[in-house]
């Protein structure tokens, strides 16, 4: 495990443990399915390089895209609501952290632009994880 992905890894806990306290999610086994779908949004940009792409950091993987996709193959899962939330959570916070650290993502002319890209998209990513935790669970108990 290289120390990017550990940095990685860690800001997606930091995320998902603010979003527990601030959500007071109650603490059940749904959590650590939901800990191991941020765990998973955190890696997930950086597929770019195992898919061929051809560069890090595309437009593709480093925006709430993914999501849509996880959110489209779950859909029909019991656990839907925390594997998106927690997916969701890695995925805001691996695109936070790169606008601290790197902020370049390809296409996107400018690094300001490139910033304000990432920023964007982990915002809706977060808001997307309020929302569907906001909603009752009464189809989606565990």
């Amino acid at each position: 495990m290289t120390i990017d992905r550990i940095i990685h890894l860690t800001v997606g806990i930091v995320f998902f443990i603010i979003f527990l306290k601030l959500s007071k999610s109650p603490i059940n086994t749904r959590l650590i399915i939901g800990f191991i779908a941020m765990a998973i949004g955190t890696w997930m940009p950086d597929w770019d390089l195992l898919l061929g792409i051809g560069f890090h950091r595309s437009p593709i993987t480093h925006s709430a895209l993914p999501a849509l996709l996880v959110g489209w193959l779950v859909y029909k899962s019991k656990l839907q609501p925390i594997l998106i939330i927690g997916f969701c959570l890695g995925l805001s916070s691996h695109l936070a952290w790169d606008i601290v650290a790197y902020g370049n993502v390809q296409w996107i002319s400018g690094g300001n632009n490139d910033r304000l890209f990432l920023f964007i998209n982990a915002l809706i990513l977060i808001i997307v994880a309020i929302v569907i935790n906001k909603k009752p669970l009464t189809n989606h108990s565990t």
